[in-house]
Parts: structure tokens; sequence; C-alpha cells
């Protein structure tokens, strides 16, 4: 696994932080050729909300392509991804893929056959 934080690196993304920048998860995946898990450093801190409101968290950092939310205030969270997933935003493409890296880590550790 990879945990994205909320740092801007200017050499890859000035506008956002790791955690909340597409680019950084391209460099990531087709760059550096990382095909596992990447996870958000917690939602609740306050660096990603000096970018976005805290509504927009959940929503950005799975499209910039993460696949685990580390969030302690995950029910709000949820409440926040709901509708871009119903809606369309968030599409069933995108969440299917981070389920299929998420159990291929599972196997790989032996949480489950």
């Amino acid at each position: 696994m990879v945990l994205v934080s909320h740092n801007v690196v200017e050499s890859m993304d000035g506008s956002y932080p790791a955690s909340l920048s597409p680019i950084v998860h391209d460099i990531l995946r087709n760059d550096l050729g990382f095909d596992s898990v990447i996870i958000t450093d917690d939602l609740a801190m306050h660096g990603g909300r000096d970018y976005v409101t805290e509504d927009q968290l959940g929503i950005l950092a799975i499209l910039a392509g993460n696949d685990l939310l580390c969030c302690t205030d995950f029910q709000q969270q949820i409440n926040y991804v709901n509708d871009p997933f119903y809606n369309g935003t968030i599409s069933q493409d995108r969440i299917d893929a981070s389920v299929l890296r998420i159990l291929k880590l599972k196997i790989e550790l032996g949480l489950i056959q």
C-alpha cells in the first residue's frame, strides 16, 4: 500500500495535496507502475481542508484515484460521497477498480482465499 499525504509536492502538482491530486495518482500508477492499494491520510486533518470544503474531500479523493479513504469522520464522509456515486459523478467502474485492488491485496496477505 501507499499512503498519500495532504502535502503539496510542487514538482508534481502545485494546486492540490497529493491525497486529492489526480496528477500524483497518475504518476504512481502510470509512471511508477504501482498497481496496489492507495490510501489517503486522514480526511479529518486540516491539510486537505485547506484546499477544498469538507463535503468535497471524499469525492475528490476517490476521483483522484484513492482506493481507501482514511477518515475519523467516516459516517459524515459516507453521506458526502453517496450522492455523487448515485448521480454518476463517481462511476461504478471507478469503485470496482478499487474493490479489485483491495481484494487482491487481501488475498496476497492471506486475509481471504
